[in-house]
């Protein structure tokens, strides 16, 4: 175990991708304004949020945040990498088509021996795989029986009649806890997962592009002491792909890639897990050449959908020759970030769970998401601890295995 002292943080440029999700960069940054408050409080710190502003030529939003603390001062240009548009198009769909690309989807995972290594690695997740198929089939079987009692009344018409009550049971039941419990929103995402990693979303490669092509520009353009790339979600997956596109573009023009990774309840591995997906693992594997990348990856077992305690990048069959650890991985209590009762109100909701590893803490704790994005500790200084941020601001502790 070795400690390396590190300089503190008062500019820096956080570019973050969330998840598969409807929601906007507006969206994103008035929750993020509310949650500020929680996290001011939290800490005994001051931090604003400014008016966001949309980004020129990608589809991005910036707002800049201005951090005071006992620690010291932080000026910090967080930009919200924007696909909403995507995902919004994928949910306008004929219901009939997105259940078709759906299944489509279910069993490549399936029949490649993608879902058997989803259980190898995580069954949690697995049961989230499984959890909009298994819906679809309570669905069914609910019109099915609505079929069989409708047919049991003899009613004229022969079958046709109980055809018609079992399909609208089926259709009913389905609308309302299909949308009230995400079933047709995670269709699109595994129907959007499948796609992108056989290539076949050419839209979304195109705005990897430009996600890279504005990184590249703005941190040409001012020089910052710390540059964050952090994932959520899908976007962990995603952002991997952004930054070997910036760090391609970095080489070509001579300069070394030198930012952060940061992936936060990532499930980039639905995507490297997949025998097709070649390009994501050439990809992950170019990343590592670069040994001005560092990758700091957070877990949490609460969080179904994640995939605790694995190594992304050793999970994908891959091997590296670096001196450091790629990525750097750290696992997370929840429990320990709330307060009990705000805890207790979330647990049971695995969505909430979910975003909490981009929500604001009620408890001290070392993983803070407002605290890596705002703060003046760099994030090689994240340790597995509670130290208040007075204290040992720029130490480091790192095991190396």
């Amino acid at each position: 175990m070795s400690e390396v002292a590190q300089p503190s943080v008062s500019k820096r440029a956080v570019f973050l991708v969330g998840g598969y999700e409807r929601n906007d960069a507006a969206g994103f940054f008035r929750r993020i304004g509310r949650e500020m408050e929680r996290f001011c409080k939290c800490w005994s710190v001051e931090a604003k949020l400014g008016a966001p502003v949309e980004a020129t030529g990608a589809v991005a939003m910036t707002a800049i945040a201005d951090y005071l603390g006992p620690d010291g001062v932080c000026c910090s240009d967080i930009t919200f990498l924007s696909f909403d548009d995507i995902v919004k198009r994928d949910g306008t769909r004929p219901f009939p088509v997105r259940l078709g690309v759906y299944l489509v989807a279910f069993f490549d995972y399936v029949f490649s021996g993608t879902m058997v290594r989803f259980f190898a690695t995580n069954w949690r997740f697995a049961l989230y795989f499984l959890y909009p198929f298994v819906m679809l089939v309570f669905f069914a079987w609910l019109g099915t029986i609505a079929y069989r009692l409708t047919g049991l009344l003899a009613l004229p018409g022969g079958p046709v009649l109980p055809m018609l009550v079992g399909a609208s049971v089926a259709y009913a039941v389905g609308r309302f806890i299909g949308r009230r419990y995400f079933v047709f929103h995670l269709m699109d995402l595994w129907s959007f997962s499948r796609e992108h990693l056989h290539c076949r979303r050419p839209e979304m490669d195109a705005r990897i592009d430009d996600w890279a092509s504005l990184i590249a520009e703005r941190t040409a353009a001012t020089d910052y002491d710390e540059v964050l790339l952090i994932g959520h979600s899908t976007g962990g997956a995603l952002i991997l792909d952004v930054a070997h596109q910036l760090a391609e573009r970095r080489s070509v023009e001579g300069k070394n890639a030198d930012f952060k990774l940061v992936t936060v309840g990532s499930t980039s591995l639905k995507v490297a897990l997949h025998p097709k997906a070649k390009r994501a693992r050439e990809r992950l594997e170019t990343l590592a050449r670069h040994p001005g990348i560092r990758w700091v990856e957070f877990q949490a077992l609460t969080d179904i959908i994640n995939f605790y305690k694995c190594d992304p990048y050793a999970r994908a069959g891959l091997t590296h020759q670096r001196p450091d650890v790629f990525p750097r991985q750290f696992q997370v209590r929840f429990r320990d970030m709330l307060e009990r009762a705000a805890y207790k109100r979330v647990k049971k909701n695995f969505f909430r769970v979910h975003y909490q590893f981009i929500s604001a803490n009620s408890r001290r704790y070392f993983y803070d998401f407002f605290m890596i994005c705002c703060g003046t500790r760099p994030i090689e200084a994240v340790r597995n601890d509670r130290l208040p941020i007075a204290a040992d601001a720029g130490a480091m502790t790192e095991t190396v295995s």
